[in-house]
């Protein structure tokens, strides 16, 4: 392949990973400080790219230099965030989570797939009590995140700026068309994880812990719905013209690990899972292909719940009711009750 022919193909390239309201030489040309008439020289392939572009190019595109030589190296490149660094807060995780959201949404042809272990993640955004719960389990448990060793949850341990960042990521997910993959087993991540904050005391009182049962019941409830109407929307609310298509599969033979694929007009990106809390993304073209097949698969070996298969959604619903239930009335056996 000629020099300007590869340059012409990663330039093609970039322009789809770019939402279509963004002006791709203005992006290019204030990324490298450069003209808007050098950027469509090397848009054309009339002036080659320096090695110090390439790189600038790649890291604010997260493309490898593998896809851009079209190395056969079985390696795929993964970006990502974590943790561990002394300026981390969670407030800057769910940030850094809308900002991709954002990103999703910018795009006019967009579809999430998403293979769940636990309940879809946006669905808790909806509900403060249990999104409440869940940021603060997190942080305190898996995280070491500034709650203190002796903090007890409570409805309030969620900062208002969060709660509204929490909020917007669930408006901006109901605008996003998408395929869900879902298994009865999914509610048991977050009845595990609030039956180890009820055994260990750490939840502050009988009233704080009614109100999660209860939010439990009343996202399962909003989750039914939108399941019949096939569409996505937020509690209290009536679909709108926004309101995007959700497709929901069962699939009671394997669950899924809470990876998302997304396809952004030509182009798809993975988000992988890791760690509990967070994502590694890649556009890698093998690695997503890979996986949008492999969905593809999973899907067809699964059965559609929403708008249709009402009498199969009733009882998927329900048998998630019941092990709420029976994690409320201490029914389940957990090493504390043995």
């Amino acid at each position: 392949m000629e020099q300007n022919e590869m340059q012409l193909q990663f330039f093609q390239h970039l322009k789809s990973n770019i939402p279509p309201h963004l002006s791709f030489v203005d992006e290019i040309a204030e990324l490298l400080e450069i003209s808007n008439d050098s950027a469509y020289r090397r848009i054309r392939g009339e002036k080659m790219l320096s090695f110090e572009e390439i790189k600038k190019l790649c890291g604010k595109y997260r493309i490898s230099v593998d896809q851009l030589l079209n190395l056969n190296t079985d390696t795929t490149i993964f970006a990502g965030k974590f943790g561990s660094s002394p300026q981390f807060t969670y407030e800057e995780h769910l940030k850094g989570f809308l900002s991709n959201v954002q990103f999703l949404h910018s795009f006019e042809k967009k579809e999430l797939f998403y293979f769940t272990k636990d309940l879809p993640g946006f669905i808790y955004f909806m509900f403060p009590g249990i999104s409440a719960f869940k940021n603060f389990a997190w942080m305190k448990t898996l995280l070491n995140l500034g709650t203190g060793v002796n903090a007890k949850f409570t409805q309030d341990n969620l900062s208002s700026e969060m709660v509204g960042i929490g909020l917007k990521i669930a408006e901006l997910y109901t605008e996003i068309p998408t395929t869900e993959i879902m298994n009865v087993e999914n509610i048991m991540t977050t009845l595990r994880q609030l039956e180890y904050y009820k055994d260990s005391g750490l939840i502050a009182n009988e009233e704080h812990l009614k109100i999660l049962y209860r939010q439990m019941h009343e996202m399962i409830d909003h989750m039914e719905a939108q399941a019949e109407l096939g569409k996505k929307f937020l509690p209290g609310k009536k679909p709108t013209a926004k309101s995007a298509e959700l497709k929901m599969f069962v699939n009671d033979f394997v669950v899924g690990d809470n990876s998302i694929l997304a396809t952004l007009n030509d182009s798809k990106v993975c988000f992988i899972n890791h760690n509990i809390v967070h994502f590694l993304m890649t556009n890698d073209k093998r690695f997503c292909e890979y996986s949008y097949g492999f969905i593809q698969n999973i899907i067809k070996k699964s059965m559609l719940i929403s708008v249709v298969g009402e009498r199969e959604r009733t009882r998927f619903f329900n048998l998630i009711r019941e092990r709420i239930e029976a994690y409320r009335t201490n029914q389940y056996k957990t090493l504390s009750k043995i």
